[in-house]
């Protein structure tokens, strides 16, 4: 009998797993093109997260087991932002700040690394985010092809920047996807690249452009065996590219506004955040003045003289905004971070050869760099995107095992 209770205890657990891979299936086919049902498949998925912890819960440590190279970094990082937010100058803004960033959009890398653990499962997801972002694309084409955007480019089915963000982190993923599969596999994501780069080509951000440009000739050449060879395929691909730019208009001309800060408005409203800050961060050398509270300092106390957008409420910056917010401790703890996550991924990618190492780096790096000119922090739908994907690479990585 008990036996039989027990079995039939294992096949209930079982099955609300599934059910938990169909939502996340859900997210990812709405992960790039709908952020209503992004946010329903994921809170499914947490209803049944919850009923599985409840029906099975002795194994919630095995579950979230991750590897110290990965996690320590982030925990320092995550640590820091927790201590100096004691002294906060808003604990309200602070509180919400600190639930948006680290709870709702940490989400998705949890239910990833939990619940997406059979290879299948993982090739089905990652086909169904390639999917989502091809859907998205072909309609920020479009609008680039119809309407008159402007220099600002098109958009999607999300605000530009948004749109920016996933394109760091898919075009160098489906760039990785097209080198490792084969046969007919290998030209549907060649097709899915093309795509993936027309649409950066039409939402027109510069941010993205350098993120996928380094993003590409890092992995690419992390991950070849023949050297000379990619470095002349990217070489030629550099040489079209630059044909292509100097032969239409709207891109030379924001290819070459990209150092111009002497009369460009958005660079030069840029290097003021930036100034002011530092300055902020230097008059909280300590603390900081607490998450989420940039915007309202900046627009009280801290806006140059010079600035002409006072309504702007980040820094256009990762780290510019961690330092204004956390102070010296903060800066120095993203860095940690950033740097402790990319030696995981390259020492794992050097010791043991597995893919998953290479795919997190392209998703990390992407949303870093973009990150260099905009706070993607500030984004729910690229964070949920890159959290989720942090974590698919993770199971990759395992799977692979």
């Amino acid at each position: 009998m008990f036996q039989d209770e027990s079995a039939g205890s294992a096949g209930s657990v079982e099955k609300i797993e599934k059910w938990i891979f169909y939502f996340l299936c859900g997210y990812a086919l709405c992960s790039s093109i709908s952020m209503g049902g992004a946010n329903v498949c994921l809170g499914l998925a947490t209803v049944g997260t919850i009923i599985r912890l409840i029906k099975k819960h002795d194994d919630w440590r095995e579950l979230l087991t991750i590897d110290k190279g990965l996690r320590l970094p982030f925990l320092i990082f995550l640590g820091v932002l927790v201590g100096t937010n004691i002294f906060t100058l808003n604990m309200g803004a602070t509180a919400k700040n600190m639930f948006q960033y680290y709870i709702n959009n940490f989400e998705p890398f949890l239910l990833a690394v939990m619940f997406v653990r059979k290879r299948d499962w993982l090739i089905k997801i990652v086909g169904l985010m390639v999917a989502s972002s091809v859907i998205n694309n072909i309609y920020v084409i479009y609008q680039w092809l119809s309407m008159d955007t402007g220099a600002r480019g098109s958009q999607g089915f999300f605000r530009i920047m948004s749109t920016a963000g996933l394109l760091s982190m898919m075009v160098p993923t489906v760039a990785l996807l097209m080198l490792n599969t084969q046969g007919k596999l290998k030209w549907v994501m060649l097709v899915g690249l093309l795509i993936n780069a027309m649409g950066a080509v039409s939402n027109n951000t510069r941010g993205a452009w350098v993120a996928i440009a380094v993003t590409v000739v890092v992995t690419t050449l992390l991950m070849v065996k023949s050297k000379v060879k990619a470095l002349v395929a990217l070489l030629v691909l550099a040489i079209g590219l630059s044909v292509v730019v100097c032969h239409v208009p709207a891109m030379y001309m924001r290819v070459q506004s990209m150092t111009n800060v002497t009369d460009n408005r958005s660079n030069m409203e840029r290097l003021y955040l930036w100034q002011s800050a530092t300055n902020m961060g230097n008059d909280y050398p300590l603390t900081g003045v607490g998450s989420g509270n940039f915007g309202d300092m900046y627009h009280e106390k801290y806006i140059l003289p010079e600035a002409k957008m006072p309504h702007l409420g980040h820094t256009h910056n990762l780290f510019f905004q961690e330092f204004a917010e956390h102070g010296y401790p903060g800066g120095i703890a993203f860095v940690i971070w950033v740097l402790g996550t990319i030696a995981y991924c390259i020492r794992g990618w050097h010791k043991e050869k597995k893919t998953g190492y290479i795919f997190m780096l392209a998703i990390f790096m992407g949303l870093m760099i973009n990150g260099l000119t905009e706070h993607t922090f500030s984004h729910p739908i690229v964070m949920k995107w890159f959290w989720f994907g942090m974590g698919i690479s993770y199971r990759w990585i395992k799977a692979e095992e």
